[in-house]
């Protein structure tokens, strides 16, 4: 019999839900016939779902969860696999994001999502007009599962063009601002990742239209996330990828080089977050 395909849980919700529930029916010392068997499934079924070619069904989940003597394990998965942890307009990038090779982005004002901190990205969701304790986590949640591309063997390279202006502005308190510049250094020593600061001396205002991230593969530029006030929208069409593609080189020229951005930073931090 050939081993079980290795799983990768960082391929994204479906590929986490189907290692976990790999996970608890070996626990349980069940084959997955037998586990089909148990729920009224095909074994295909039960198979395609481990190796995350396949999303559950809720009424799947709460089956295997009565078939595991289990309360609530497999569930927590729900709402990442279902999409309830973002708004609609969202949904369309996250598997493009997943798929990418390179992300590329720019930042006016506060620090790409990807490389948010909890407690940073808490902050941000808790200003948001009417948002409730349990929204606001939910969007955590799920900015901080998307993070799990860079967790990969081979994780997507990952260029953020930030404003000096991040250095400076203060997002929670000032143990949450200085956390997550420490961060943004830490992650500078991968090799997947890298700052360049746009410094205010640039005067380069290319940058204050707001933010966009890129997603390439094979190194072409196969689609864009466009943030706004309201909602973002995913751009494909090859006409505003090429205007966004110029305005980031154009951004990517004024900013200082990775090295200098990180040494920005660190100076930043030891002399304190005001």
């Amino acid at each position: 019999m050939p081993a079980p395909k290795e799983l990768d849980p960082t391929a994204g919700p479906a590929a986490r839900f189907g290692a976990d529930l790999r996970k608890h029916r070996y626990a349980a010392k069940l084959t997955q016939a037998e586990l089909a068997d148990r729920i009224g499934y095909s074994k295909s079924r039960i198979g395609n779902v481990e190796r995350g070619d396949e999303n559950p069904t809720r009424e799947l989940i709460e089956l295997c969860e009565q078939a595991l003597g289990l309360d609530g394990a497999l569930l927590t998965h729900w709402p990442a696999i279902s999409g309830n942890r973002m708004p609609d307009w969202f949904r369309q990038w996250p598997p493009i994001e997943r798929r990418a090779h390179q992300l590329t982005t720019w930042a006016p004002l506060i620090v790409p999502g990807l490389v948010q901190t909890e407690e940073y990205a808490r902050a941000i969701f808790e200003g948001e007009p009417h948002s409730t304790p349990q929204q606001v986590e939910d969007a955590v949640r799920a900015r901080i599962e998307r993070q799990a591309i860079f967790d990969r063997p081979n994780p997507t390279q990952f260029l953020a063009v930030v404003d000096e202006g991040i250095l400076y502005r203060p997002i929670g308190d000032e143990h949450v601002t200085r956390r997550q510049l420490e961060h943004l250094i830490a992650l500078a020593e991968s090799k997947w990742f890298t700052v360049q600061l746009l410094p205010y001396a640039a005067r380069c205002t290319a940058v204050l239209v707001g933010s966009a991230l890129l997603a390439l593969e094979n190194g072409v530029p196969i689609a864009a996330y466009v943030e706004s006030a309201v909602h973002g929208r995913v751009v494909d069409s090859s006409d505003e990828i090429k205007r966004l593609v110029d305005r980031l080189e154009l951004i990517r020229s004024a900013a200082l080089p990775g090295y200098l951005s990180v040494q920005r930073i660190k100076e930043r931090v030891q002399r304190g977050v005001e």
